[in-house]
């Protein structure tokens, strides 16, 4: 299979909501498999006018590695570290209004995702393709679900004021954060 090829197949199956893909690194992956013996390139072909493709196949070794890596990742639990705890993680520079419009904002975000998902479960699914090629569809969905509930509890915390939240900023970084607030930093086109 040509690397762009596996490029339009990825983007297809949404792929490119789990991995980060462009065709330009996926060339680059694939020409790495290959040096290490984990792809090959099995044939050459033209049509027409067009430049020359490369089409890739995974070796016996490349099809073995896989099978390791799978299992590997299945098997042990890592240490994730999505870009929300590092914001959480530091949230408590940002004062309570803020912090509490920001989580709102991301539960609405999150609810997108969510309805977008569904959709696409109960598409793929009307579609019959087996549920074993998109079972990270629901795992994924049971993530944004929990993040929803606990982002839920937390701006309940918040109105309850069982979450006390202190604004660590000097005056004169509130001053200044009052001053910016007021001011257009962005000049018109």
């Amino acid at each position: 299979m040509h690397p762009y090829e596996m490029y339009q197949i990825a983007t297809q199956r949404r792929e490119d909501t789990v991995v980060k893909v462009s065709p330009g690194s996926l060339y680059r992956a694939v020409y790495a498999l290959e040096q290490k013996g984990f792809a090959i390139a099995a044939q050459v072909e033209r049509e027409g006018a067009r430049p020359e493709r490369t089409l890739f196949e995974i070796t016996d070794p490349g099809r073995e590695r896989l099978f390791v890596d799978v299992a590997e990742l299945l098997r042990t639990p890592m240490t994730e570290r999505p870009r929300v705890l590092q914001a959480l993680s530091e949230a408590h520079v940002l004062p309570a209004p803020q912090v509490r419009e920001l989580l709102s904002e991301r539960v609405t975000q999150l609810r997108v995702r969510v309805d977008r998902l569904r959709g696409d479960i109960e598409t793929v699914g009307g579609l019959g393709v087996p549920e074993m090629y998109w079972i990270n569809a629901p795992y994924q969905l049971a993530m944004y679900e929990a993040e929803i509930a606990w982002l839920e509890a937390q701006l309940a915390r918040f109105a309850s004021g069982a979450l006390p939240w202190e604004d660590c900023r000097s005056p004169e970084e509130r001053a200044s954060a009052t001053a910016a607030k007021t001011r257009n930093f962005y000049p018109a086109p």
